[in-house]
């Protein structure tokens, strides 16, 4: 007869739930409170989870002694208020819907992952409003918005990339080496003199 797996952590019975929260712990403190706040909202939309945590004949008593527990704050997540509630909203919740909630809560991260990406490509700055609007636009409007989001971000990076003003005070070679996938070509060519010269293919 094989034996159960004994799991440290509650979340690890549940693999994709699992690989969520390694995702988000590892990010900054204020982003995982802004994700935090997006999984709450989606799990009381979806499943009412905030009235499952307060009723003790819905949460059965294991998971009510362990919700009492959580106020000793002694598990690695509990040092931030909105992912300590936001953890406690999903443990209330059953395996299926604990499931359900991981597969959003990895697309989100993978939606913040590419800000931050687009952000690096472009050398801008990030913002925590431009995090929040991600996750905000993910929960109440779903992909097609927020992979418009970032469409229109990229845009936005591009055209301030190529404004009249910075075009007007630096080198060719320069722009072209800060517009992305985009590296000037040269080619070796005889000034006539011996003397061999590189000219910019534009």
């Amino acid at each position: 007869m094989s034996q159960q797996p004994n799991f440290k952590r509650w979340y690890d019975r549940q693999p994709k739930l699992s690989r969520a929260f390694k995702l988000i712990i590892i990010l900054p403190d204020e982003v995982r409170s802004i994700i935090s706040e997006s999984l709450m909202l989606l799990a009381n939309r979806e499943f009412d989870a905030a009235e499952r945590e307060n009723s003790f004949r819905t949460v059965g008593s294991e998971k009510v002694m362990a919700l009492h527990k959580s106020k000793n704050r002694r598990r690695e997540y509990d040092q931030n208020e909105q992912l300590h509630k936001a953890m406690n909203y999903l443990y209330v919740l059953s395996d299926d819907n604990q499931d359900f909630m991981a597969e959003h809560i990895l697309k989100m991260v993978e939606f913040i992952q590419k800000y931050f990406a687009t952000c690096h490509e472009f050398k801008a700055q990030p913002s925590l409003e431009d995090v929040a609007t991600v996750t905000n636009t993910y929960v109440e409007k779903g992909t097609a918005e927020v992979e418009n989001f970032l469409k229109q971000l990229r845009e936005e990076f591009f055209t301030k990339l190529a404004s009249p003003e910075k075009l007007a005070k630096k080198p060719i070679v320069d722009i072209l080496a800060d517009l992305p996938s985009a590296t000037p070509n040269t080619t070796t060519q005889d000034d006539g003199k011996g003397m061999k010269v590189k000219k910019l293919e534009l």
